[in-house]
């Protein structure tokens, strides 16, 4: 694990010269206000996100660290999870600061109790708009997913939908982003003692007032929350049939 984030950090710390980065740490409130969520539910979770756009298209990577759980022994990260997408403009549709893209994508991640998570594969178009100055900004992609066998889990064709969005208002004093996913795989709930497949939606929309540094081309601390909100996500403790979640956070970032 500790290898896996060194070389995490040394890649972000590679690409962050000409590019967007940020990096937050959320303490979650997820386990203080469902009970019946997962047992060792994190507690607090990095994240490093970083972004370029370039004459081809744009660059996207993001990795979450997870850090001691309830009833976990162990100190430090705990589990880390990383997507990066590349997208490649198609075509510009004029007049409207829209375009349509390539999207391709590699989801994969890391665990101290249940080792790797299963791969997945996805690709498929994807729309992209911005206003005139950047401050509002809105992605929506239909993707073919492509899951790769892990342990007892077989490899799958499946599908995803997302959508991101991102909002700068009251003079870049608040931000309002974050992401919306709905797609078909495994779901936290067996039949015959066989993991279950199902339709998954997670949320993860965020607010934050960016305290020092509004202008958004420079350096800028800022205070703010996150809601996960999830169905066929989480796993509940033993005993629950619960699957529809929401999970607030209390976070900060800062902006390179």
């Amino acid at each position: 694990m500790k290898k896996t984030l060194l070389a995490i950090f040394a890649l972000i710390a590679a690409l962050s010269a000409n590019a967007q980065l940020n990096m937050q740490l959320h303490y979650d409130l997820g386990s203080a206000i469902n009970s019946d969520s997962e047992d060792n539910r994190q507690k607090f979770t990095g994240t490093l996100e970083y972004f370029r756009a370039d004459k081809l298209g744009s660059t996207f990577l993001f990795v979450d660290m997870d850090y001691r759980g309830k009833g976990e022994n162990n100190n430090g990260a705990i589990g880390t999870y990383w997507e990066i997408g590349r997208d490649f403009t198609v075509a510009d549709i004029k007049n409207t600061n829209s375009s349509i893209t390539a999207h391709m994508e590699y989801d994969a991640g890391l665990s101290t109790s249940a080792g790797s998570f299963q791969q997945a594969l996805l690709a498929g178009p994807a729309w992209q708009w911005h206003s005139a100055d950047f401050s509002k900004t809105f992605t929506l992609q239909a993707l073919y997913k492509h899951y790769l066998k892990h342990g007892s889990n077989d490899a799958h064709a499946s599908f995803q939908t997302t959508a991101v969005w991102g909002v700068n208002f009251a003079q870049g004093l608040c931000t309002f982003s974050g992401f919306a996913d709905l797609w078909y795989g495994y779901i936290p709930k067996f039949e015959a003692g066989k993991q279950k497949k199902g339709m998954v939606f997670l949320a993860e929309p965020q607010f934050w007032l960016n305290v020092v540094g509004r202008d958004r081309q420079n350096d800028r601390f800022s205070i703010g929350t996150e809601w996960e909100v999830s169905n066929n996500f989480i796993w509940p403790t033993k005993g629950s049939d619960k699957s529809f979640f929401v999970n607030p956070t209390l976070a900060v970032k800062y902006t390179f």
